[in-house]
Formats: C-alpha cells, sequence, structure tokens
C-alpha cells in the first residue's frame, strides 16, 4: 500500500528526514499546490519543516531516517558535524539520483540503526548508531558538495543562522571561536569579520554575552545556588564565574539577583543588561 507521512505535523516538526527511493519506486514530495514526484533510485533530504507530505507509493521499496534537529550533536562526532550543519543550512528539499548500490548502503545503515534501537541493551549498541548514523550523513554531504573540497558556505544570513544553533547547543562548554568556526567549514578571520560587519560584535563577544545572558535568567526565575549556576554553565571555578558576570552586568551574581527580586516586589521591571540581546 502507499505510505504517506505529514512532516510538518507536530511531531514530527522538529525531525529533518533522509528518504532513501529504491529502483521501481515513486514518491511525491511537497506542499499544497506545489509538489516534486520523485523516480527511484534516489536520495533526499528534507531538511525540518520543509514539506508538508511526503508519499511513497505502493508496492516501492524505501527507507526513511528521522533525525531531531536540536539533539544530533549527541550522535554525531565532531568530524561529521560540519557536513551535518552544511545540510542542515541549505534551502529547500535536496533529492538526488544515485547509482542502486548507494541507495542499498544507504538502506543498509539505516537498518542497522533500526536494529540497534530495538535492542538499546546491546553492548556498543550506541556506538554502531553513531557510526552509521555518521556514514549515511557523509555519504550524502559528499553528494551534496561535489567535488569541491567544502561545502559552498552559503549566505551571510545562512551562515549567521548556523552559528546561533551551534551556540545555542554548545555556549555552556565554551568552546573558542576557532571551533566554532570549525564547525562551520570556515576560517576564524571570516566568521569575525561576518559578525562584526552584520551584527557589530564579535564572535567572542556573542559567545560571552549568551553565557552572561543564560546566568542572569538563571538568577532572576530560579532559586539554585550561584555556585549550582557556575557549574551548570560550564564554569569550574565560582570566583571566577563571579568576576566574569560582573565584567559583564556591574555587579556580582548575589547582587545581580537580589536587585532584580527588589525591583520585582516594587512592581519595577528588570535590570537591563549593558549589551544588545543575541538576536
Amino acid at each position: 500500500m502507499a505510505r504517506r507521512w505529514t512532516p510538518m505535523s507536530r511531531a514530527s516538526r522538529p525531525f529533518t528526514h533522509l528518504l532513501c527511493l529504491h529502483g521501481g519506486g515513486t514518491a511525491e514530495i511537497g506542499r499544497t499546490g506545489k509538489s516534486m514526484k520523485l523516480v527511484g533510485p534516489a536520495i533526499v533530504w528534507l531538511p525540518a519543516g520543509s514539506a508538508e507530505f511526503l508519499e511513497v507509493s505502493a508496492g516501492a521499496t524505501a527507507e526513511l531516517l528521522y533525525l531531531r534537529t536540536g539533539v544530533w550533536h549527541r550522535y554525531l562526532p565532531p568530524s561529521a558535524e560540519p557536513a551535518y550543519l552544511a545540510l542542515e543550512g541549505a534551502a529547500g528539499i535536496m533529492a538526488l539520483p544515485v547509482d542502486p548500490e548507494l541507495v542499498t548502503t544507504m538502506a543498509r545503515s539505516i537498518a542497522a540503526i533500526a536494529d540497534e534501537i530495538a535492542s538499546p541493551a546491546r553492548s556498543g549498541a550506541a556506538s554502531i548508531v553513531s557510526a552509521e548514523l555518521t556514514l549515511c550523513i557523509l555519504r550524502f554531504w559528499r553528494l551534496f558538495a561535489g567535488d569541491g573540497d567544502r561545502v559552498e558556505e552559503g549566505t551571510s544570513t545562512e551562515i549567521l543562522s548556523r552559528f546561533r544553533r551551534l551556540l545555542e547547543e554548545r555556549y555552556h562548554q565554551h568552546l573558542r571561536v576557532s571551533d566554532y568556526a570549525n564547525l562551520l567549514g570556515m576560517t576564524p578571520d571570516r566568521l569575525h569579520a561576518l559578525c562584526s560587519r552584520e551584527l557589530k560584535r564579535s564572535p567572542s563577544e556573542l559567545i560571552q554575552q549568551r553565557v552572561v545572558k543564560e546566568a542572569a535568567t538563571r538568577l532572576e526565575t530560579g532559586t539554585a545556588a550561584v555556585k549550582q549556576i557556575a557549574f551548570a554553565l560550564g564554569f569550574k571555578d565560582t570566583a571566577y564565574f563571579s568576576r566574569f558576570f560582573r565584567k559583564h552586568t556591574g555587579e556580582a551574581p548575589g547582587v545581580w539577583r537580589r536587585r532584580v527580586a527588589a525591583r520585582a516586589r516594587a512592581g519595577r521591571s528588570r535590570p537591563t543588561l549593558n549589551f544588545a540581546d543575541w538576536p
């Protein structure tokens, strides 16, 4: 029978989809009033929210891999992150006709992932899932990248969007600007120039400001001790966290928390940080 998925549904919207369609099968992907029809063998990358429906014809053989966009870094090694970010940052659906052997190879990887997920308690299950998922990502990325040594960097908006997503996921790890640049497949100088031109702030300023913003939010809305907040944000030394916070806000964390609480009791607005919030 034909199978139909709705990637825009509440349950599926946060997921990227990778479809492997074998020879002889057909599929249709798109939105209301605009769709594309595919004939296998083909592989298709659907970024999260890019399609309202995906329908595979009756009698077709295909595999469909789901990957939640917000947690991909838990399953991919650092070596595969630039490839995934390049694919995630690409605009729209990517459908490529390929040799039957490649579809078969990727289908085996997806089947292996499904097998390990079905029995997660087996020794090495997580490592096998990571390895097979990495192979799927890299194989598709190699086709997308073509013969060049690296993926086209894309527009300024796309790069900054990818940087923002990385920073949201990694700010507590205190990565260097060069680490983010490597993940984005570009040089630190290129990332610095882009952020300075478009956002009027350097990458290091954006990284620090994101940490300060999170610290201020936790101090204002939670009851955790300053020491607990410092450790949660990746600081091994509470005194260093206090100096870091004071440098950017003008006040120690405890003083900030008490002042915010006093303003709230008086019905006054919260104090404004001395830097523009993360865009």
